[in-house]
């Protein structure tokens, strides 16, 4: 299906369309009639097992998926994590999978985009989360499993999990920035600054009892973002 607008849309409207795009992109049609099915066993049948597993274990799907929605974000991100726990960020990769894209490669370097490699084996995240691991004192951003392990003790990793989703966010939004914006790489300086503004943003979300820890880190990545050098590449 083709759709086609009337009018020119801004930005905004363009990452809302691109956000619709990814929730259709979840769902899957077939030619079978409606019908009631078990969604958390193999065979979509009830049985007492899985409903075992749900009540104790969150059931068979992964605990990832239910975890980003108690983290202290805008619910914006929250969807973003969502779909990047299902790997359904549209990556290019995965918009490989739809159409012919000309070309595959990473908006930072030349290595192929994929979900994986642009949040966590690009030079550019990388550098990223060594300066997150420096502040936190703890190895991160490794794969997403490393960092969605502390999503599920939220209440006592809160300022942890809503600094590694601003990390993620802006290597998104920064990525969208190059692809549709065509702006060009400049410095890690800028791309801290921004998290530490998009968390500066953030703090009214995050508990009272959590507030001066996050303040705390928001000042640590201010400063480390006035010490990194301005790399210059395409």
């Amino acid at each position: 299906m083709k759709c086609t607008f009337r009018r020119m849309g801004d930005v905004h409207m363009l990452e809302l369309w691109e956000e619709v795009c990814q929730l259709a992109s979840t769902i899957k049609f077939s030619e079978e009639e409606d019908s009631m099915i078990w969604q958390f066993s193999s065979k979509d049948i009830y049985n007492v097992q899985s409903l075992y597993k749900i009540i104790n274990f969150r059931g068979i799907q992964p605990v990832l998926v239910s975890s980003v929605w108690d983290i202290k974000i805008p619910p914006r991100v929250q969807y973003f994590l969502w779909l990047l726990s299902k790997n359904k960020l549209l990556t290019r990769d995965n918009l490989g999978k739809r159409r012919k894209v000309e070309d595959s490669t990473c908006l930072f370097c030349n290595e192929q985009e994929s979900v994986n490699h642009l949040f966590f084996d690009c030079v550019v995240a990388k550098q990223l989360w060594e300066v997150l691991s420096s502040i936190f004192g703890i190895q991160l951003g490794n794969s997403l499993d490393n960092i969605g392990k502390f999503w599920l003790s939220n209440k006592r990793n809160g300022v942890l999990n809503i600094c590694t989703s601003a990390a993620v966010w802006s290597l998104w939004k920064l990525r969208n920035d190059l692809c549709f914006q065509r702006k060009m790489w400049r410095s890690m300086a800028i791309l801290l600054f921004n998290m530490a503004v998009m968390l500066q943003n953030w703090i009214i979300l995050c508990p009272e009892e959590k507030k001066e820890d996050l303040k705390q880190k928001v000042l640590l990545i201010k400063t480390e973002a006035t010490q990194v050098s301005w790399l210059r590449w395409k």
